[in-house]
């Protein structure tokens, strides 16, 4: 082979070898996009705060992915997996998408991205198969459990005593959201029908945060991500979130959505009159209860308005609380009221910046109250302080006490 020749060859072979390389790159690259492993998350900037709410999102779907259970978010093993979800990245990298590209629909997205509807980063997630293979096969204590057991542990919505309900209300152009600041008639015929199946339902105070932060298309779209954030500053364990539209026939038609623990169910209700719509969903909230619904009597005639006054008022008790600076402040004192033998229902009636009303139903067991309240070191009875001047509620207020924690 003459010198030339050989030239020529190797110059053909490294070409060829570069083709190679640039095929398997290639490959590698289309791959790496369609791995059961890997997910493209939608993010606003390349903060560190935004890539771990990215590598959160996206491994929560990956894990759904390759799972055949629905509940597997509800795991503890899993929920502190997700906790430190950056621990489980195999690898990352990030994508620009050309401006005025429409995002696909399966994109998971950041709560960034949802509230100001744009992404500036395409992130790209690559996760360890073993690790993910490990935290998605249940643990020897999970397998010996009896399956009964382990079905009621992993079914949030098995045994609701308590619920968040978020209902927005659209009736000829007008859109309200039920809350201690709007539509109280509503709210207190929702929770009379609930306290008839045993459940005791809370409202959100109605401020701005709550105002602005689910919107109708969040329920009609089942966002969880928006609902659930929503609900956090109340310590609910489950949310109830509807969206009632009165149709032109005087009908109603009903969008509502159940979230606990990660996991999600949604339907569309049609209804003759809004009493019935409220009916339906709470019922729905816990069907095991239809039966004993309608012997209790909770369910009344279609003809009830909003604007009429149940008698609820007259056999609930109001208790102030201040202060309750934090949630579990909150949550701590919800658990003693409602744990307490002979309340049937609790709820928070208003939420102040200097504390918070509460109903206690029925009224007779605020002496039960009392006398809880005064085995706890944190609580005490105190007068009703000047704060609670600020209350719609004040001339109500029967029983107060202060927060010591």
């Amino acid at each position: 082979m003459s010198k030339l020749s050989a030239m020529k060859f190797w110059r053909s072979l490294v070409c060829t070898i570069s083709l190679l390389i640039a095929s398997i790159v290639s490959i590698t690259n289309v791959q790496a996009q369609t791995d059961a492993y890997s997910i493209q998350v939608a993010v606003v900037d390349r903060s560190v705060e935004e890539q771990q709410n990215a590598y959160q999102i996206g491994m929560r779907s990956v894990l759904l992915a390759n799972s055949g259970d629905k509940t597997l978010l509800n795991r503890d093993d899993v929920r502190a997996g997700l906790s430190s979800a950056d621990t489980y990245v195999e690898s990352f990298r990030y994508e620009s998408p050309a401006p005025g590209t429409v995002i696909s629909r399966d994109t998971p997205l950041t709560d960034s991205v949802r509230s100001t509807g744009k992404a500036t980063q395409l992130m790209m997630i690559q996760f360890n198969r073993e690790l993910i293979q490990q935290l998605i096969r249940p643990s020897s204590a999970s397998t010996a459990a009896p399956e009964s057991e382990s079905d009621e542990a992993f079914n949030p919505f098995g045994n609701v005593s308590s619920a968040l309900m978020w209902l927005i209300i659209e009736d000829g152009g007008k859109q309200i959201l039920v809350s201690g600041a709007a539509g109280q008639n509503v709210m207190e015929r929702t929770r009379e029908i609930a306290g008839g199946v045993g459940i005791s339902l809370s409202f959100p105070a109605g401020d701005d945060n709550d105002t602005q932060a689910v919107s109708i298309e969040d329920i009609k779209t089942a966002n969880l991500d928006a609902v659930a954030a929503a609900a956090s500053r109340y310590a609910q364990p489950l949310t109830l979130a509807a969206h009632l539209t009165r149709t032109r026939t005087g009908g109603w038609e009903g969008v509502w959505l159940k979230t606990a623990a990660g996991l999600q169910e949604n339907q569309v209700i049609s209804s003759g009159s809004l009493d019935e719509a409220l009916q339906q969903g709470v019922l729905w909230l816990k069907p095991q209860s239809q039966s004993s619904a309608a012997n209790s009597g909770a369910a009344v005639q279609p003809g009830f308005q909003s604007g009429q006054r149940s008698n609820l008022s007259s056999a609930e008790g109001l208790v102030w609380v201040s202060p309750l600076r934090e949630t579990k402040n909150y949550a701590e004192v919800m658990q003693l009221f409602t744990s307490i033998d002979g309340v049937t229902a609790v709820y928070p009636k208003e939420v102040l910046g200097g504390g918070m009303v509460f109903a206690i139903l029925p009224r007779s067991a605020l002496p039960l109250v009392s006398s809880a309240a005064s085995t706890r070191d944190w609580l005490r009875q105190a007068a009703t302080p000047s704060s609670a001047n600020e209350s719609r509620f004040a001339g109500g207020i029967s029983v107060s006490f202060e927060y010591l924690r």
